[in-house]
């Protein structure tokens, strides 16, 4: 199975949500994950402090090179 790693990107840095990569059918499923991680990291900041909306994930695949991205602004638009 393939192997994907997901990225927050924002305008200062670009940082692993996790350090390995994770086995998925195909990047559809990693995708949704994503879209997963993402939804729950809004939630989370909202509560604390506004988020950095301008942010987006990628989804990379085991040479890291991006495959997929989600804007955080359009899964919050999504989320409401």
């Amino acid at each position: 199975m393939p192997a994907y790693s997901f990225h927050l990107c924002t305008t200062a840095e670009s940082r692993p949500i996790r350090n390995t990569h994770s086995e998925f059918p195909d990047v559809g499923a990693a995708l949704a994950e994503a879209a997963r991680i993402g939804s729950g990291m809004i939630r989370q900041r909202v509560r604390r402090k506004p988020c950095e909306l301008r942010a987006h994930l990628d989804v990379r695949d085991e040479g890291n090179a991006p495959v997929a991205r989600i804007l955080l602004a359009e899964l919050a638009r999504q989320m409401s």
